[in-house]
């Protein structure tokens, strides 16, 4: 049986639970249905992270052959978990990692609390490295990277990738080892994620690391969505994405501000992305996935109904046409490192307002969230010229940072 219909059989047998959790299969609506399968590991149930041959593992080998993986890790604690995971398999503490500065916060978090020192690049890392490097994509607009060339274990924060297999062609594996996020645009619960291999990481190192990052209690209701998924997808993935695919390939078309690479995607320039998604909220019951002073975000799966799109379509046709004079570029400068990532992480520090800033020394990561990229990583000294961007990505003078004490240096 399937990991979803081995709890579905458990809940159905109406035995007295002597276990956890301690609402015992029972939780008002809108929880009782997945309290009925919320359960703790049972013989039937397996281990997340120490069973061999249990539903379990049986549900990641079927997700594995579908990302053209040698193998899958569920993983219940969200893509951050299998990013921390990836790097403490690839590296030792103190070692250099090469970092796509676009990576998202939890990336640079991992290498605070891992010991690993940044080598940052924007557009291509150096040829012939042999330290291990890391990126993203696709990335939070919707913009796909190629797999870096590199003679090093290449990772890939592949988060929002989830869907890519089911609507590119010409789909390869982004890593040696990649995390994708199963709810982002896939059908699975909130947290729902997994780490896949091409095998050049011993599965059994992999397996602990991710328990090391993640709860001992993971959540069988997620574990079954994620059961769930793989067999819609392995029923009708690719068909499912053709019609998302073909819609969001005809916005792009048919209005000149759409920019759609990642299908799942849709990014509108509009010169007021932050009042335009208030003011589509509240007229059209259109809620994006996200804004920033130029853009909008929408993200698609196919779980979107066909009066979705018609209201997609009435919102950007609502949006006024601008005369579009500047825009905040998606590089930045790279700050001056100082400290070592952990040396600031686990510094005496304090916050002050960004106005006070400049010529400090970050203690944790700056970003906005989304996209979660951030302007200062820990150690990095914290420069005006950076700090005048802010209000381009809306964050208002009086905010605080996360700074090292003076008299700690």
């Amino acid at each position: 049986m399937s990991l979803l219909e081995v709890l579905k059989t458990y809940a159905e047998r109406g035995a007295s639970r002597f276990h956890m959790p301690g609402h015992k299969g029972v939780l008002p609506p809108p929880f009782n249905e997945a309290a009925k399968i919320d359960v703790t590991e049972l013989g039937a149930t397996g281990d997340l992270y120490h069973e061999n041959n249990g539903a379990i593992r049986e549900s990641e080998r079927g997700m594995a052959a579908l990302y053209g993986a040698k193998d899958c890790l569920y993983l219940t604690g969200g893509a951050t978990q299998g990013i921390f995971a990836m790097l403490a398999s690839a590296a030792a503490p103190g070692d250099s990692v090469y970092v796509w500065r676009g990576c998202h916060r939890s990336v640079h978090n991992a290498l605070a609390l891992l010991d690993l020192r940044p080598v940052w690049f924007w557009d291509a890392p150096p040829e012939g490295i042999r330290a291990p490097l890391i990126y993203t994509s696709p990335d939070y607009y919707g913009r796909l990277y190629p797999k870096p060339k590199t003679d090093g274990f290449v990772l890939c924060d592949a988060a929002h990738g989830a869907h890519l297999p089911f609507c590119l062609p010409d789909y390869n594996p982004p890593g040696n080892l990649w995390v994708t996020s199963a709810h982002k645009t896939l059908g699975a619960l909130g947290q729902s994620a997994m780490l896949l291999s091409d095998g050049s990481v011993d599965t059994a190192l992999l397996r602990e690391q991710s328990s090391v990052f993640g709860t001992a209690s993971p959540s069988f209701a997620l574990l079954a969505s994620l059961d769930a998924i793989r067999a819609e997808l392995t029923n009708n993935g690719r068909g499912a994405w053709e019609r998302i695919t073909a819609f969001t390939r005809s916005l792009a078309e048919k209005d000149s501000r759409v920019f759609v690479q990642d299908p799942a995607k849709v990014t509108v320039t509009t010169g007021d992305g932050l009042g335009d998604a208030a003011r589509l909220n509240r007229e059209l019951s259109v809620v994006p996935e996200m804004a920033d002073k130029y853009r909008l975000v929408f993200m698609l799966s196919p779980h979107n109904t066909d009066e979705d799109f018609s209201r997609l379509e009435q919102a950007l046709a609502a949006i006024p046409v601008r005369d579009i004079t500047a825009q905040t570029g998606t590089h930045f400068a790279l700050p001056e490192s100082v400290m070592t990532p952990r040396e600031a992480f686990f510094s005496l520090r304090e916050r002050v307002p960004l106005t006070d800033a400049a010529g400090r020394i970050a203690a944790r990561v700056f970003a906005p969230s989304p996209p979660g990229v951030p302007l200062f990583s820990p150690g990095e000294r914290i420069d005006k010229k950076t700090l005048d961007i802010l209000p381009d990505i809306c964050y208002n003078e009086d905010e605080l940072i996360w700074v090292v004490k003076e008299d700690f240096l």
